[in-house]
């Protein structure tokens, strides 16, 4: 009977990852991979035709895991409260269990390293990045676009959609941080400070807290 060979498919895969968000693409050589993997070049070589069919899976791979992701935690909010307002903010806070069991050498993005060398890569691989982080903008900016209807913001022309880009960059920057700061628990202070300013935004605080926040600031 053949081997099933998936596991170490997978077993290059996680090596892989974790190497090209440590050093990047470019710097990443098949030689670390396989040392990493613990395989021999043989075998990296007999699961992937070369390193470019092994970026394409692995962004390919990053792509779906991040797609299931988003809709696991939205299906999640959605599950706790029946108001678009409260399933946006559930959505966000529940980014910060993720971060709070996630520690500073895992803390990264795929996608960040990949755009960073952008020039390496070809259409379908920037193309599967564009998809999902415009999955993740439509689903969040979707919930904010209903809870504007119900919860008049307290900032006018407040666009949902740019609301969830923020958010996703207050996402990507708490990686860098917390990375940067080998700590952490910036990544899940950064998430709940951009939860309040949502909190505040949308007036789920009161009017006490906001002038005490503005006073603060």
């Amino acid at each position: 009977m053949p081997r099933d060979g998936s596991k170490t498919r997978q077993r290059i895969l996680d090596a892989a990852q974790q190497q090209v968000m440590e050093r990047g693409f470019a710097a990443t050589s098949v030689d670390a991979i396989q040392s990493a993997a613990g395989i021999s070049r043989g075998t990296f070589f007999y699961h992937f035709a070369s390193k470019d069919a092994l970026a394409v899976a692995l962004i390919e791979r990053y792509a779906e895991q991040d797609h299931a992701l988003v809709d696991a935690l939205m299906e999640r909010a959605e599950s706790l409260s029946s108001d678009p307002l409260q399933q946006a903010l559930l959505f966000v806070g529940l980014h910060e269990d993720l971060f709070a069991e996630t520690t500073a050498d895992e803390a990264g993005c795929l996608f960040a390293s990949y755009t960073y060398e952008a020039g390496l890569f070809d259409d379908h691989t920037h193309n599967l990045i564009t998809d999902s982080i415009e999955h993740f903008r439509q689903t969040l900016g979707g919930k904010l676009e209903a809870a504007l209807l119900r919860h008049p913001a307290r900032l006018p022309d407040t666009d949902p959609y740019v609301l969830a880009d923020m958010a996703y960059g207050v996402l990507q920057g708490a990686f860098i941080l917390g990375r940067t700061f080998s700590d952490p628990s910036v990544m899940v202070t950064h998430v709940r400070q951009f939860r309040g300013f949502l909190e505040l935004l949308f007036g789920v605080v009161g009017d006490e807290a906001l002038s005490e926040a503005v006073e603060a600031s």
